[in-house]
């Protein structure tokens, strides 16, 4: 199948013009870098989870292009420039991991990529909120600042919503327990059984995962061009994003809510009679966020023992 025959599936599916070369951008880049060729997938004009995730994560790729040609106007998108370049290479990995292993009904080892996606995601969404901390990170990463956990507590504590249970559920998978094994079909008959709820869920995680880096990459890029003109490479990125949150990432779509409900052991008290069932990526909430960490004037700062800069470490 040509390029041109992909812009054709791609228009069909209503992606938008200004994104359209953004996507492609993306896809050679990764094809190129020996990641995924574009012949794999966008076959027809039917897309599946695993397509779309593939349209998410070309236009992660092809971010990275619209921001090495904008330079920053603030220090702290260099530094943060810095911390989600040191993960593109691993995401990159983990992406073209995910693909084979899924190809190959490996979905437990699948879903430990996609856990340590999230943890990489975590990391990088605190170091949004204070792009000092990625150069600390670097140098003492076994800092209890810097565990799951205690990024998870912070990242909460800012009101930044994230699928906890998502961790919870793909760490029983890594550890080999027995429920979270079972629920993906592990006990079936075979050693590389067949089964497409498992599969699904590892696309539809994956493109949550993988939106939300780009997501924030992109509304880092765009709040350091408070007050000057957002470059037309960021409009177009912009526009997609906002068509990926009506069409892609709609956490109750019928193929995508399961992902995110609650198993009766994660589920979590709210308060009395009260509890939660479901829990899913804040898109908008994160975006407040960054505005609120970055804007100019007076700035939100994250708890004392995350107010750190690099000269008082």
């Amino acid at each position: 199948m040509t390029i041109e025959e992909k812009i054709k599936i791609l228009i069909e599916n209503e992606i938008p013009k200004e994104g359209i070369n953004e996507i492609l951008k993306g896809a050679l880049f990764f094809e190129k870098t020996n990641g995924v060729s574009t012949s794999e997938y966008w076959k027809s004009k039917e897309l599946t989870n695993r397509d779309e995730f593939y349209i998410v994560l070309n236009s992660y790729f092809g971010l990275i292009g619209a921001i090495n040609e904008n330079p920053e106007n603030n220090e702290w998108r260099l530094k943060f420039d810095v911390a989600f370049l040191f993960q593109l290479k691993s995401n990159a990995q983990s992406a073209k991991s995910i693909e084979l292993l899924t190809n190959n009904k490996c979905y437990a080892d699948a879903l430990v990529i996609c856990r340590t996606l999230i943890s990489r995601l975590n990391l990088l969404i605190l170091c949004a909120l204070n792009p000092d901390l990625f150069n600390i990170w670097l140098k003492n990463p076994k800092e209890k600042i810097f565990l799951d956990g205690q990024i998870r507590n912070e990242l909460k504590n800012n009101n930044i919503s994230l699928p906890t249970h998502l961790y919870e559920f793909y760490s029983e998978i890594t550890h080999g327990q027995v429920q979270g094994l079972g629920e993906i079909g592990y006990f079936e008959q075979g050693l590389f059984a067949d089964v497409k709820p498992a599969e699904n869920q590892i696309w539809v995680t994956a493109k949550f995962i993988i939106a939300t880096i780009y997501f924030t990459v992109l509304c880092m890029a765009v709040q350091d061009c408070e007050g000057k003109n957002i470059p037309e490479r960021f409009k177009n990125h912009l526009i997609l994003f906002e068509f990926f949150q009506k069409k892609y990432l709609v956490h109750n779509r019928i193929d995508q809510i399961w992902t995110f409900l609650l198993e009766d052991r994660h589920i979590e008290k709210a308060g009395k009679d009260e509890s939660i069932f479901g829990r899913n990526y804040d898109f908008n909430g994160l975006k407040e966020q960054i505005i609120k960490f970055h804007r100019k004037g007076q700035k939100k700062k994250l708890s004392k023992k995350y107010d750190l800069n690099e000269n008082k470490n």
